[in-house]
């Protein structure tokens, strides 16, 4: 609770405005880093007022949470979707790569969010559901790939994680700082081609 306000039970918001007020959030923390965004901004931009704000997330940190979540369980249901029927383990890990990057070419708004205003500790201790869902889902394909002796098992899966990560958000992210042209998961056979070759035994 902020601002002397309690925070409402999600079960009692009005579905309609939370969806606003993310959206224009997520536009507002995508231009500019979380420490220079002021909740006054977000109110404005979702044309509602400050109490609101403060009525549905108590906090600016909240509010970013609650984006961060709703964008990476969209991320987590696509993946589950895409993955249904795949037999083959590289086909697999190629469909998570492809829509990672087909994930920032249609939200361009939510990657710049999370340059901007995700700080690496966030990522480190998988604060939302949304969040621990992704990182289970890709631990889990990884894992799968270890114990099938394709990926390389001299490191630990988190580390593998960590590595299939770095390239992944690296190629996303600055794609979208350098205003690059086209979509990145146009050059997905290539670049994953590239990751394949360094992952595998």
């Amino acid at each position: 609770m902020r601002n002397g306000t309690a925070v409402l039970p999600e079960s009692r918001q009005d579905p309609a405005v939370r969806q606003r007020i993310e959206w224009a959030a997520v536009q507002v923390f995508a231009d500019s880093e979380f420490h220079q965004v002021t909740l006054q901004q977000i109110a404005k931009a979702a044309q509602c007022s400050l109490q609101t704000l403060y009525r549905y997330y108590g906090s600016k940190e909240a509010l970013l949470s609650a984006c961060l979540h709703h964008g990476l369980e969209q991320l987590a249901e696509r993946m589950l979707d895409h993955l249904a029927g795949i037999d083959t383990f590289r086909d697999r890990l190629s469909k998570v790569f492809w829509v990672v990057l087909d994930f920032f070419d249609r939200n361009p708004q939510m990657g710049r969010m999370m340059i901007n205003s995700v700080y690496p500790g966030r990522w480190g201790s998988d604060t939302t559901p949304g969040q621990q869902r992704l990182t289970e889902l890709f631990l889990s394909v990884l894992c799968e790939g270890q114990e099938q002796g394709i990926l390389n098992s001299q490191v630990a899966t988190p580390i593998l994680l960590d590595f299939f990560y770095g390239v992944l958000l690296r190629i996303s992210q600055m794609h979208l700082l350098r205003g690059r042209p086209g979509r990145m998961a146009d050059q997905h056979g290539v670049l994953f081609d590239m990751l394949w070759r360094a992952i595998t035994v």
